[in-house]
């Protein structure tokens, strides 16, 4: 995983699994679930793509792309 928790000494990591979608490609699929989690979660630090499939319309083709991700953000302690 790319949390990187050496990157920010006694700090603790929380990790949380989303799946993304997205009809262009796997890539947006994935910036697609950091983004919708970045609207409630602060301090996301990294994110691991643990599966990704698609499905198939009628004619063949890939139709939506998926993703299921753990996103790593730091937790925020009080003072």
């Amino acid at each position: 995983m790319s949390e990187q928790p050496d990157h920010v000494p006694g700090a603790v990591v929380r990790i949380t699994e989303v799946v993304g979608s997205s009809p262009n490609s796997f890539s947006d699929a994935v910036r697609n679930a950091v983004s919708a989690a970045a609207e409630t979660v602060r301090g996301i630090r990294g994110v691991d793509v643990i599966s990704s499939s698609a499905d198939v319309d009628g004619d063949g083709n890939l139709s939506l792309y998926k993703v299921n991700c753990k996103i790593a953000f730091i937790v925020e302690r009080s003072a």
